[in-house]
């Protein structure tokens, strides 16, 4: 009984982190494709959701103004969550933020 209830659980736990994944691959397509309005909800919805990757992505996009108004403020935020989760370009693309910022 204690082994289905963890099974499922896990599978659910599972799925949640399938969906923000397939979010931010959505938007990594769409922002190689110049579609900024699309990638910047599919990474919106996978950032909230915790997704490392997106985070990183949303940090990109605010930094270099691509679909939404440019802000180092914003860019810094999302790649400060973004480091917070283990992305590993995070902390470096930070500190070069601040350092022209």
């Amino acid at each position: 009984m204690i082994t289905r209830i963890f099974f499922t659980i896990a599978l659910f736990f599972c799925g949640l982190q399938l969906q923000a994944y397939a979010d931010n691959s959505k938007g990594e397509e769409a922002y190689a494709n110049g579609d900024y309005e699309v990638a910047l909800k599919e990474f919106t919805n996978a950032a909230e959701e915790g997704d490392m990757n997106a985070q990183f992505n949303l940090g990109v996009m605010y930094e270099h103004g691509h679909g939404v108004e440019q802000s180092d403020l914003r860019a810094g935020e999302w790649y400060q969550m973004a480091a917070d989760n283990g992305h590993p370009e995070a902390p470096m693309a930070l500190q070069l933020l601040y350092e022209y910022f």
